[in-house]
Order: structure tokens, then sequence, then C-alpha cells
């Protein structure tokens, strides 16, 4: 049976004016609204079941009431007081919708209050592929998790990304070649677009550097005792931060091409005959190590450098160098002065250190040593004395040490030994004689 209307000729009708009086008739006319006094909280999940509080003038709640979400009517409506009930709400669609409390004995319902339903956070399970190879076309990953919707967007670091919804737990995305010309690790993350939507965690996303390979060395041959060589590396795969490893250690890199390198190989590498790996590394993340291709080192040609004074250019004495093997001659340009003589020259065993004597300090005698490699010449100010003849000079096999003779000591010719590497001097006074002339020494490697 539907329970009567209490206008007020209905409460002098049924006898109920002493109970109208003491609740208080709301508006006698059937659209005029109470109000929402109280709404908490005013958000929660789409899929419904948040417990909201509400409030509202307490005349309301005489007689049966409904709560309505939109056009959803919520599940359970529990009263909790004389002006409170507690419902729970119905599912939704994400943003905002209109809640109202409608009262059936009196007809009459609020004004709505605005609760806003939050589709669920997005989560990242699992990308397909997880990376890929630097310089690959545009890519279209599928990424597997839970929460997705069609307003459901994915970043490739900050980078949005265009997004397709397969499903509640599949999304597809188009990677842009523009985003994968570096090697690097990016965060894939999802993003809920609606309102009040979140971010999802993170997901690594490689964008690897291929595997190096080396198909073959161009390199003049090698021996023990040689310059400087340049070597050219060909392969396939190569990045500008890939570099050239001579028997593990890695030389200062040229980067041509994706197939080719270059580097210089410092004498130092062949230093001993026999083979030397080379191989080419690059830098993760991906990358890693090529095979490696092996270079000979034959042992060194005897006799290879031959150093003499000439005095070929206007009859002043220099210094010059014969390349046995090769037939070349080097006028060493660099040490020789034009003004003076230079004479009695000394290599080391592998041709790059020569030391001779000069008079082009001022007419007096001096020793200087010229390194091949870098074409310096070092004037020994540590070796040479200022008012003294310094010469005679001989420089041990492996370049470290100068012997020469020098009359320093009251004027007699004697023997000294300098260090090249602690640039420190020794008279040899377990070699010299006080009353004797001592010079014109060689020393042993």
């Amino acid at each position: 049976m539907t329970a009567p209307r209490l206008t007020p000729s209905a409460c002098r009708r049924t006898g109920l004016l002493l109970m109208c009086a003491l609740w208080g008739l709301p508006p006698a006319t059937a659209d005029a609204q109470a109000r929402i006094l109280g709404l908490r909280p005013d958000k929660g999940p789409t899929g419904g079941g948040t417990a909201v509080l509400i409030e509202v003038d307490a005349s309301l709640l005489l007689g049966p009431v409904r709560v309505e979400f939109g056009s959803r009517p919520a599940g359970q409506v529990r009263r909790r007081g004389l002006a409170s009930l507690e419902v729970i709400t119905p599912a939704g669609d994400p943003g905002p919708v209109p809640v109202r409390v409608a009262n059936s004995l009196w007809g009459t319902r609020t004004a709505p209050a605005v609760f806003t339903y939050v589709p669920p956070v997005p989560q990242l399970s699992r990308l397909d592929p997880p990376g890929v190879s630097v310089g690959s076309d545009e890519l279209v990953l599928s990424v597997e998790g839970e929460h997705f919707t069609a307003t459901a967007s994915l970043r490739v670091g900050d980078v949005p990304v265009p997004t397709t919804l397969l499903g509640p737990r599949r999304l597809q995305v188009r990677i842009p070649a523009a985003l994968l010309t570096s090697a690097r690790t990016v965060d894939i993350r999802a993003t809920e677009t609606a309102v009040g939507g979140g971010t999802s965690n993170a997901l690594p996303f490689a964008i690897l550097n291929p595997p190096p390979r080396v198909t073959g060395l161009e390199v003049p041959p090698l021996r023990v005792g040689g310059p400087a060589t340049s070597l050219i590396v060909r392969g396939r795969d190569f990045r500008s931060d890939s570099t050239v490893h001579v028997a593990g250690a890695p030389l200062r890199t040229e980067y041509r091409t994706g197939q080719e390198l270059a580097a210089l190989i410092p004498p130092e590498r062949f230093a001993m005959p026999g083979e030397l790996p080379v191989t080419v590394v690059t830098p993760g993340p991906g990358g890693g190590q090529s095979q490696a291709m092996r270079l000979s080192v034959a042992p060194p040609f005897p006799g290879h450098f031959l150093v003499f004074t000439s005095n070929r250019r206007g009859g002043r004495n220099h210094i010059f160098l014969f390349d046995r093997e090769r037939g070349r001659l080097d006028p060493l340009e660099e040490a020789n002065s034009g003004a003076a003589s230079d004479a009695y020259p000394s290599i080391s065993g592998d041709g790059r250190f020569i030391v001779f004597h000069s008079d082009r300090s001022h007419g007096q005698i001096d020793i200087f040593l010229f390194d091949r490699e870098t074409r310096r010449l070092d004037p020994l100010p540590d070796l040479n004395h200022p008012t003294a003849f310094d010469g005679f000079p001989h420089i041990s096999a492996d370049g470290r040490f100068i012997v020469f003779e020098s009359d320093r000591l009251n004027g007699r010719p004697k023997i000294f030994l300098f260090d090249r590497t602690t640039r420190t001097l020794s008279e040899l006074t377990q070699a010299n004689e006080a009353t004797a002339d001592d010079g014109l020494a060689s020393i042993s490697n």
C-alpha cells in the first residue's frame, strides 16, 4: 500500500497534525528542494563500493528515502542519525556525477551535490619487445597490465606516443623512429587522462647498441722498434662511441662510418714480437666486444736505424737518420740547428730517441735529446752545466740512461750518467780517476 503524501490537509485528514508539527513539514510543493549539507568522501573508484556519508536537512529523512548517483541508485542506504545517511556507491563512469537524496513520502529530492568517479591507476606488467636496436624504424610496442581504458595514454620518457586500447589488459603504442636514435634505457608509463586519473608504475625499455663485428684490418707490417702505425678496422654496426682495442688496451679511435674505424697503434703496443688481438668495443646498453682479429709483429730489423754526422749542408755538421728497412733518409730538421754544428749522435734500440751534442749555446758544447715519435727536442737542463763542456753522449738501448763526458770538475774530462726517467745526474766516481782524463763512454742496455 502506498504511503499517503503528508501535505497539511493530509495531516488534518489522518489525525497526524501533532507529528507533522513536531518534525516540521517540508514545503508543500512537490518540486521544492532541500540541500545536501555534506558528502564525505566526494570521490571514489569507478567500480563502486565506496562508503559515503551524506548529511542533509533532518526533515528530508522523515519517511523512506533513496540516493541517486547520476541515474544509478546507491546499493545500500543506512541511517546514521537524524540528518545522516551512509550509502554504498554504485559503479559509474569516470568523471563527476550529480548526487541527490529523494524522499518518496514527500515526493521531494535535494539539489545535487557532486561525486567524482576516479578511474583506477593503470598498472604495467610487461613490454613486448622489452628493447630494440638503436636506429630502428618505427616500432609497434605491446604493453600488458591492467586498468587500461580508452582514455589511457603512454609516454616514452617524457614524450607521449600514439596509444590504442586493445582491451582492459593490453595497449598498443607506436614509437616513432626519432625516439630510437640513441642508445639508452627509458621508462615507459601509462597515464589515465580522465578526471582524477593517475600514472602507472614504470617499466624500462632498452634502446640497444648492436654488437660490433670486425671483418678486416688494414695496417702496414708491424715490427718491434717501428714507429706509431695507423690501423683501419672494417666491419659493421660500429657506433660513434665504439673503441678499437689492441691487446686488450683501448686506443684513441676515430669514427668514420658504421663500417670503418681508424686508430693509431703506439710503438709500446708492439714492443715484443708475436700476435696482437684487435677488437672493437661498443658501450651499453647492448653493444659489447667484437670477435678478435690478429696482427703479427715481426722481430726487430737487425740494425734497423743508423745515425751519423754529415757536413753536406753548407759545411756545417748535422745529424741524419737512415732507415735501412725502408731505405729512407730522415734529415731530422727539428733536431738540427741552422747556425750551429750538431754531431756525435747515439740512438736508442727502438730508434725513438737520439742524443747528440751541439755548440748552439753560444759556442759552448751541450747535449740534446730528440724524440722521433713526438718530433720534439729536449735541451736537457738537468744534465747540462752552464759553463762546462758536456759532450760525446751515448744512450742506452732502452732509452733511459745517457752517459757522457764533462769537464765540469776542475777542467778534467770525467764520465757522468743521467737517468731520463728520474731526471737525476750521477758522477761515476768509482769509474773516474782524479788525475786522468775519462770520457768517450758508451753504455749497454
